[in-house]
């Protein structure tokens, strides 16, 4: 709750936020907050007369907000209201601690009882009464309202997070501080991350002291150095409930974002006059080359402008190595999760690499399976098991791949938003050969283990479990390798299946993610019930929390679900496929 009738009635743009407290904590209850504008060096009324700071509020006091705390409807903020505030030099939100946790919907009451108690102090606020008078009066309200939130209930448990959400509109990175005071002796202090653009941060109760519980005592929250930062505040509460499970960073790197400055080269690109003396930082140069050579693909994360980055790095001969740079001033977990959608990847398979120990928080409070690491170890990094993947001729040239998808991209996004007559200009076919070569062989065990969200075993295989598998009697095992007019994908899937009279049982299944969407599967499956004489296939997927896209691939296509439970969905593959006729099939 907020104390919002000292703002105007102006109108404010907000920033669209993405993401949601309920995709990273289930709230249960929050502790009821009273947010107030406060100045951190008040000694009032003395200080009137004598700060150089001091502005008048309606009511005689000092305005420490550009306009208050102005309030605004947002269905996925605490209590479904949002806050916009500028503070000004010296300036803090200011709540006591009250005890008790209260329910979501008891909470919604409260904060109803509230908005009705604002308007009409707002009211005396801007009426004509003389200034003491109004002081006065809203004071008398103010205290009553306190001491009721007071007498909410007699138990104070501690809580198990303080969570931010909200979005900054300055380009500067600062900390937000938190901190928590008995009277004027400060007792705890955290820390919160803010970039520019949208902001979430959950502090665990375990970081938390028990006088964050302590009924009476003071949260203080303003922006380090005076900074006069504007925000948007969505979520500023402390809070009971549980984390959303997480997936934990995957096995192996697939992707790392490097930042720039003081990172990939020595010095800020925006303080140096003369970009000659910006050089590549010691290792920089070999652990690239040796990255892009295990197929790593690499991009970037700068907070810098777009065309004087991209130019030092085509200056330094190293551009080519980096797809789908993110260069601007958001948020770098917001530039990563970007970076992951471009390459059709998961978040989990990324990794991170700043000489900001602000920037790898931001990014790890985020999203915390991304892997980050200080610059100070790039030197170690292709040392590290993460980095240590299979090497085949397809990962080598993985990044060529990703170009030729980037011009697909660009393509599809210049005005061709008909997907099918898009995949048809594109002219794909398929090859579907039998695995026998070393390198055939190594990169369908690649495929199994490194794919995700189209895999249907979800099983990681030994090298030798592998090569059993291959041997198994009476199994046919096939792989199959995409090309287009834009270049080719390399081999990208691998099916096992046997034959049972008339009808197929599909064994195990994986495909990269650089053909998702493109009706592959449907051209491959009507290829080989053709080829074997079936009129009929049966196919099981092992449900894991990644692999929904196939689930949904499949059901798009005309698999029919034949019986769905907690661990399975097992279909049936019938003729004919959704544009199986888009994919040229040959063997």
């Amino acid at each position: 709750m907020y104390q919002f009738y000292y703002s105007d009635n102006r109108e404010y743009q907000h920033a669209e936020l993405k993401q949601k407290i309920s995709d990273h904590f289930n709230v249960e209850k929050v502790r009821p907050t009273m947010w107030e504008e406060h100045c951190l060096e008040c000694s009032a009324p003395v200080c009137f007369g004598n700060c150089a700071h001091y502005a008048a509020r309606r009511d005689g006091r000092c305005m420490r907000f550009d306009n208050g705390i102005r309030t605004f409807e947002k269905a996925s903020a605490c209590c479904g209201q949002g806050a916009r505030l500028k503070f000004r030099k010296w300036a803090n939100m200011m709540t006591i601690i009250y005890p008790g946790m209260l329910s979501p919907e008891e909470y919604n009451k409260l904060t109803a009882k509230n908005e009705k108690l604002g308007k009409r102090l707002r009211s005396a606020v801007n009426s004509k009464l003389p200034t003491g008078l109004r002081w006065q009066y809203i004071r008398t309200i103010e205290y009553l309202r306190r001491r009721r939130l007071r007498r909410l209930a007699a138990d104070t448990p501690k809580p198990d997070a303080f969570v931010f959400h909200g979005y900054s509109y300055g380009r500067e990175s600062f900390n937000l501080i938190m901190e928590v005071f008995d009277g004027h002796t400060p007792l705890f202090r955290q820390a919160i991350p803010i970039s520019q653009g949208e902001n979430l941060t959950i502090i665990p109760g375990d970081k938390l002291l028990p006088c964050c519980s302590t009924p009476g005592y003071l949260v203080k929250l303003y922006p380090e150095n005076d900074i006069e930062a504007e925000l948007d505040i969505l979520w500023c509460d402390f809070v009971q409930g549980g984390f959303v499970e997480k997936d934990a960073p995957a096995e192996k790197v697939k992707c790392l974002v490097w930042d720039l400055d003081n990172t990939l080269w020595n010095g800020i690109l925006i303080e140096t006059e003369d970009n000659e003396s910006l050089e590549l930082k010691a290792g920089v140069l070999e652990t690239i080359k040796k990255l892009d050579e295990r197929g790593i693909i690499q991009s970037i994360a700068s907070k810098n402008d777009f065309a004087p980055a991209m130019e030092q790095l085509e200056k330094l001969g190293i551009s080519e190595y980096f797809l789908y740079p993110e260069i601007h001033w958001n948020a770098k977990s917001a530039s990563i999760k970007n970076i992951a959608a471009n390459l059709n990847i998961g978040v989990d398979a990324m990794a991170f690499i700043d000489d900001s120990v602000f920037e790898r928080e931001q990014v790890h409070s985020a999203l915390p399976e991304v892997r980050t690491y200080d610059a100070l170890e790039v030197e170690k990094l292709t040392e590290l098991p993460e980095f240590d993947v299979i090497v085949t001729d397809e990962s080598r040239h993985r990044r060529e791949m990703y170009r030729a998808e980037e011009k697909r991209n660009a393509l599809m996004a210049s005005g061709n938003d008909d997907t099918v007559s898009f995949l048809r200009k594109c002219n794909l076919r398929i090859k579907v050969f039998a695995p026998q070569t070393e390198a055939d062989i190594t990169r369908c065990f690649e495929l199994v283990n490194r794919t995700n969200q189209l895999n249907m075993s979800g099983r990681r295989y030994t090298r030798n479990e592998f090569d059993a598998l291959l041997s198994k009697i009476g199994q046919t095992s096939i792989a199959f390798s995409c090309r287009d007019d834009f270049g080719s994908y390399g081999i990208v899937g691998f099916m096992q299946y046997r034959k049972d009279n008339c009808e197929l049982c599909f064994t195990e299944f994986a495909m990269s993610c650089r053909v998702a969407g493109k009706y592959v599967e449907s051209a491959l499956f009507t290829h080989v019930l053709n080829d074997t004489c079936c009129e009929k296939g049966t196919l099981t997927v092992h449900k894991t929390k990644k692999n929904v896209l196939l689930r949904k691939t499949f059901e798009s296509i005309g698999f029919a679900v034949e019986q769905d439970n907690a661990e399975t969905v097992k279909y049936d593959v019938t003729l004919p496929l959704m544009h199986s006729d888009l994919v040229r099939c040959t063997d």
